[in-house]
């Protein structure tokens, strides 16, 4: 039996001009800790991490959050799409590493989402890591609620977890791959 793919983390719009559109500065706290947080454990096991900004006309917009810069060894694909997929060599790296993809960032409402359906088009898996994506919206859990028809349609390749959640499944797919 030949081993499950990685995980790779995907970083969407973890931009200073993402933080300027936020309606709530709790929701950006908590956001931005959240994707700190599975960062930090996505370097610490090694998985591929890829940082997908958007195209901005502030320079200083398009800078990275502090505290959220990607590492040098970390590539940075700047899309001119609504998906990660529209940056061509995004997309050769996302195919090559055959996915799951978990998903973070400041942008549910787009790039997030329009990222989960071009991974389903091109069949990778696709973990949306629900308290690590922002949603910018007066009434967050309306909006989320919203969101989840869309993404339930992606299913089985495409699902919403905590981040918790994927680590689990990591940690317990490592003690089956050792078992004896």
């Amino acid at each position: 039996m030949s081993p499950a793919p990685p995980v790779a983390l995907v970083c969407l719009d973890l931009q200073r001009a993402r933080l300027a559109h936020a309606i709530s500065p709790t929701s950006v706290a908590r956001t931005t800790e959240a994707c700190r947080q599975v960062l930090l454990r996505a370097r610490r096991e090694r998985w591929p991490i890829l940082h997908v900004h958007r195209r901005e006309g502030d320079p200083d917009g398009a800078r990275p959050i502090a505290g959220l810069e990607p590492l040098p060894s970390e590539p940075i694909y700047v899309r001119s799409g609504p998906s990660a997929f529209s940056h061509p060599t995004f997309s050769q790296a996302a195919l090559a590493l055959g996915g799951p993809l978990a998903l973070i960032g400041f942008s549910l409402c787009d790039s997030v989402l329009a990222t989960a359906f071009a991974a389903a088009d091109r069949k990778v898996a696709v973990e949306i890591l629900q308290d690590a994506v922002a949603i910018n919206a007066k009434d967050e859990r309306l909006q989320r609620m919203a969101m989840s028809g869309p993404i339930m349609s992606l299913s089985p390749l495409c699902r919403m977890i905590a981040s918790e959640e994927l680590f689990q499944e990591g940690v317990s797919a490592l003690a089956a791959a050792n078992a004896p």
